[in-house]
């Protein structure tokens, strides 16, 4: 009926083994160029957050001594509830504390002493 059909069909199959050649070619140029774009937008985050934190670090430096004191200070209201707290319940430690109270005071007082014969 048809001549030549073995030629059409290799014709066909030859024309499909091409397409499907070119067609994994633009797939694989296409995932190349997806990461390509995604790795320079990953470059261009790194390097805004690089920026930001740089900036963040910079401010943290200024007010780091203020932090610093400001927990210093809680922590010492903290202490000093707490001890508040301790004498209000149990008044028979009010004697043991005052002489822990003025052995700390005398500690302090000679490291500080200290300190200041080296600074």
């Amino acid at each position: 009926m048809f001549q030549n059909i073995d030629l059409i069909l290799l014709a066909l199959l030859h024309a499909s083994f091409v397409f499907f050649v070119l067609l994994i070619a633009i797939i694989i140029l296409f995932f190349l160029l997806l990461l390509t774009f995604s790795l320079a937008l990953l470059t261009i985050f790194l390097l805004d957050l690089y920026n930001y934190f740089s900036i963040v670090y910079e401010y943290f430096e200024i007010v780091k001594g203020d932090l610093e004191f400001g927990l210093v200070l809680i922590v010492i209201s903290i202490i000093h509830h707490g001890v508040d707290f301790f004498l209000v319940s149990k008044p028979s430690h009010k004697r043991k504390f005052n002489k822990f109270e003025v052995k700390a005071q005398r500690y302090f007082t000679s490291h500080i002493h200290v300190l200041k014969t080296i600074q």
